[in-house]
């Protein structure tokens, strides 16, 4: 789970119910600061290690190191539509990729639970189709951009 806004605002509801938590981030997007507060708001102190969800190996032994996680949250992500198509082999590389390599781990560790952070970007301009604004579920998909392609991929 990441550090970012989505991954704090999301963990105050586990860890306030009695889950074990256990952070990965690579602070792209985030300040380790984030775990102070959420342990100032939730008054539980999550388990936190940075790393890029690029790196197998490595969440191989963060994996090993917790054989009792059962589900993955997964927010990492690059998350600029503009900047994807400026370096959209970046994107490419951290969402794809990255996925990939979280799932490798995942399945190594037996784990078979994930929730996966999509985008509405996967559905493209919406306003191409009539009634689909605000965008239903069964909307075409359609991505535009880089991003929204990682993201459907």
């Amino acid at each position: 789970m990441a550090a970012t806004w989505r991954g704090r605002w999301y963990l105050n509801r586990p860890t306030t119910t009695g889950y074990e938590v256990v952070i990965i981030d690579n602070l792209f997007n985030s300040s380790d600061e984030v775990i102070n507060r959420i342990e100032l708001i939730t008054g539980k102190r999550p388990k936190y290690y940075t790393c890029d969800v690029t790196d197998g190996p490595k969440l191989d032994s963060i994996f090993d190191k917790h054989p009792e996680i059962d589900s993955v949250i997964h927010f990492a992500a690059l998350k600029a539509v503009g900047e994807s198509g400026e370096k959209p082999l970046d994107y490419y590389h951290v969402n794809v990729y990255g996925s990939l390599s979280l799932l490798k781990s995942m399945q190594k560790h037996n784990v078979t639970n994930i929730v996966f952070s999509s985008s509405a970007t996967v559905y493209g301009d919406a306003t191409r189709f009539p009634n689909m604004i605000p965008i239903p579920e069964d909307c075409p998909l359609g991505p535009t951009n880089p991003y929204g392609s990682t993201k459907f991929t």
